[in-house]
């Protein structure tokens, strides 16, 4: 469309060009914003899942270890002691599962919730299996256990300190 000069000083195409400008700064806005949205959507999905992971093995150590351990049920003599400390074991393989999955998030992120807790994680993770191991073969490892829930607690309270409390997250175990 070709002007000439006498037309594009007209209010009809000053009001075009005005028109124009608005609408090419709201679409540069709307993708600015667009841009960034996904981002931070990002980073809200990512905490909830690794908040999802933590409390779901947070549920299997208290409700297959941590609970049976302090109503004895682990101890020579108690009834079904070799099922519950296989139980326990068979529980803490899934939460060590669910806890590796929280670890592998933790690797690329710039959340530094995620990178805090996530710094807790190898070693939490590295007890989680031992025990497991034991547990599975039907040893009970009270020390063990006592050390996890240790790690757990300290685990917790870092979480809680910056400002995102893990709780229990109720997932059916298969076999339990």
């Amino acid at each position: 469309m070709e002007m000439n000069r006498a037309t594009s000083h007209t209010p009809a195409m000053k009001l075009l060009r005005s028109n124009q400008r608005r609408a090419a700064l709201l679409l540069a806005a709307s993708l600015t914003a667009a841009g960034t949205v996904p981002h931070a959507e990002a980073g809200v999905v990512e905490k909830a899942r690794f908040v999802f992971h933590l409390g779901a093995a947070y549920y299997a150590f208290n409700t297959w270890v941590w609970r049976p351990y302090r109503e004895y049920k682990f101890q020579v003599g108690a009834p079904g002691q070799k099922t519950n400390i296989v139980k326990a074991g068979l529980a803490l393989a899934f939460a060590a599962t669910q806890v590796n999955a929280a670890i592998k998030m933790t690797r690329n992120t710039n959340d530094p919730f995620l990178q805090k807790i996530g710094s807790l994680l190898p070693g939490f993770n590295k007890s989680v299996n031992t025990v497991a191991a034991d547990l599975q073969r039907g040893r009970f490892n009270e020390q063990g256990i006592q050390n996890i829930n240790r790690q757990t607690n300290n685990l917790l309270n870092a979480a809680d300190s910056q400002g995102q409390r893990i709780r229990p997250v109720a997932v059916p175990i298969p076999g339990l």
